[in-house]
């Protein structure tokens, strides 16, 4: 996608916060483009979750408000995210409890939660992550924790001990950890240490824990380790991932699911 493309669709976006709705011709008009590009633009925003296409234009997606920095822009790896997030959601059953870690992928999940599960499924989510409250928070059939803490604002979280601390008297069956870097000598490693800390807490909280990645984020490594690679139970990323990383994983007794 080019920059042109990816701006003009967060402007489609941030025109849907302000209005009930956006018409194709106008939009058209406005920048200069044909009316097909215009509907091309709403087709890929519809897959995503952020708007609904309706007769003449579109309208916002009351369900999935997606946050438009995390979601459009120069996320150049959005499908696969996307194809992680949608077979990361389906992993979860009627009345779990998960933790979601922060970062795009992680939202991706949040994001393709099926109504069904979030109006009556009586799912528990705890979270750090402002993004993912903004997705969830509607939901009034879902039951949401908002871990406190310090705010990065960079990464939209909170971190520090009083994050720390509140994870300690939780459990949750599931966590949804996302990663900047994976690693057979260094494991999963993030780019901030506040939040390798938070992410450990989260990690003691759950019985199992599933990261999803894009296959961009295997042999990179970040500042600091969250923990090996043993630690896991699942890893969800794409097709493009490394054989020779996934039969490795396989050997140590971890699930992995390329999508």
């Amino acid at each position: 996608m080019d920059s042109i493309t990816e701006k003009r669709r967060s402007t489609i976006i941030e025109e849907l916060r302000h209005h009930d709705m956006v018409r194709v011709s106008e939009l058209s008009k406005s920048f200069s483009v044909s009316e097909v590009s215009i509907r091309r633009d709403m087709r890929y925003l519809e897959e995503l979750g952020v708007l609904k296409r309706v007769h003449g234009g579109a309208v916002s997606a009351a369900n999935h408000p997606i946050a438009v920095s995390t979601m459009v822009g120069t996320d150049l790896r959005i499908e696969q995210k996307q194809r992680i997030g949608r077979a990361a959601a389906a992993m979860v059953a009627p009345g779990d409890r998960l933790i979601l870690d922060s970062g795009t992928t992680t939202l991706q999940t949040a994001a393709h939660l099926s109504n069904e599960l979030l109006a009556a499924g009586n799912l528990t989510v705890i979270t750090a992550s402002l993004p993912i409250v903004r997705q969830l928070g509607a939901q009034k059939g879902l039951h949401l924790i908002v871990l406190g803490g310090i705010y990065v604002p960079d990464y939209e979280l909170m971190v520090g001990p009083q994050t720390i601390e509140t994870l300690k008297g939780l459990h949750a069956d599931k966590m949804f950890l996302g990663t900047d870097g994976l690693t057979l000598s260094q494991g999963l490693t993030t780019a901030n240490v506040l939040e390798a800390e938070v992410d450990r807490a989260m990690v003691r909280a759950a019985t199992e824990v599933i990261v999803v990645a894009d296959s961009s984020k295997i042999g990179g490594i970040g500042l600091a380790t969250i923990m090996p690679l043993s630690g896991i139970h699942k890893l969800i990323t794409d097709t493009d991932a490394p054989a020779d990383f996934v039969d490795r994983l396989r050997q140590l007794g971890i699930e992995v699911i390329l999508v």
